[in-house]
């Protein structure tokens, strides 16, 4: 008889994107937390912080001296998509960091472990928002059921760049600065999502992330992981990422009502002639506490 499959009990993510990308930003506010994360190989062995990570991986590559203090460019590179990486804050998601698909930046190594997600970074700060090789990425690579949610960090950066055209086109300050997200938000619609939305692959969502130096603003993590969960179609795994998850209540009300549960009760209770004959049963209790795992 043949073992049935284990079921997963972290959400593990493969977050993609290019340097000062914004990646440990959107990792430690998801986790809540400050602290770098605990680095682990791809056989469970823990090998320590970031920090300790890169002179890790720097010593075994170049057999240099473990005490000698690695320069900022010696420390470049030198990280491994199949390393796990766990916020001591959160141990319920698993995420692995990858440089993407810049000329000369892939990565040799596959993953042995099942992704549920892949969240594609891309900076809005530069010169070039998205390259040539990252469209390529959604033209060729098909990820199956792993859905890619598209996040597009330092919005801020394409609100700057609005408000000189409409201040350059006659608003006072005070109305290009009011005017500016909104605008910010159409030019990129029409101009840059279309490079990657009109590939054969395009991603399952598609999130921009502003003020992520502001530790009070939750509004963009929490529409990544809901852009997230619509993505998924599996109910188990809706289910572990709610679980994981510790402070997105929205989330947990989203994926209720959309389980079914509620919608087939009340077609029940229509059947039966109104709320004075429904009788809690455990199935329909279960069905909705399930979704809320932090409220028993």
């Amino acid at each position: 008889m043949e073992s049935e499959t284990k079921r997963p009990t972290r959400f593990r993510v493969l977050i993609i994107g290019k340097a000062n990308a914004g990646k440990t930003t959107i990792l430690r506010a998801l986790c809540g937390t400050d602290d770098e994360p605990e680095i682990y190989d791809r056989k469970g062995h823990k090998i320590g912080s970031v920090r300790t990570a890169f002179h890790f991986i720097r010593n075994k590559i170049t057999g240099r001296d473990s005490s000698a203090i690695p320069s900022p460019s010696s420390m470049r590179g030198l990280h491994k998509i199949d390393y796990s990486l766990i916020f001591p804050s959160n141990r319920g998601y698993v995420f692995h960091d990858s440089r993407g698909f810049e000329s000369g930046a892939t990565d040799d190594n596959d993953l042995d472990e099942q992704l549920h997600a892949i969240w594609y970074c891309f900076p809005t700060d530069g010169n070039r928002l998205i390259t040539a090789a990252e469209q390529e990425f959604f033209g060729k690579i098909d990820t199956g059921r792993v859905p890619v949610i598209a996040v597009f960090t330092k919005f801020d950066a394409l609100d700057s760049a609005a408000f000189k055209i409409l201040e350059q086109g006659g608003l006072s300050f005070n109305e290009a600065k009011q005017g500016a997200p909104g605008h910010a938000e159409e030019l990129f619609k029409t101009t840059h999502l279309p490079l990657i939305q009109n590939q054969p692959h395009p991603p399952k969502g598609v999130v921009c992330l502003r003020n992520m130096q502001n530790t009070n603003s939750h509004k963009g993590i929490s529409d990544l992981m809901e852009r997230t969960f619509t993505s998924l179609d599996d109910d188990a795994l809706k289910l572990l990422l709610v679980s994981v998850q510790h402070s997105n209540v929205k989330l947990c009300i989203k994926a209720a009502v959309e389980s079914g549960v509620i919608t087939e009760a009340a077609k029940a209770l229509a059947k039966q002639g109104g709320v004075g004959s429904f009788e809690l049963d455990v199935n329909f209790l279960w069905g909705i506490l399930k979704w809320f795992p932090y409220i028993w």
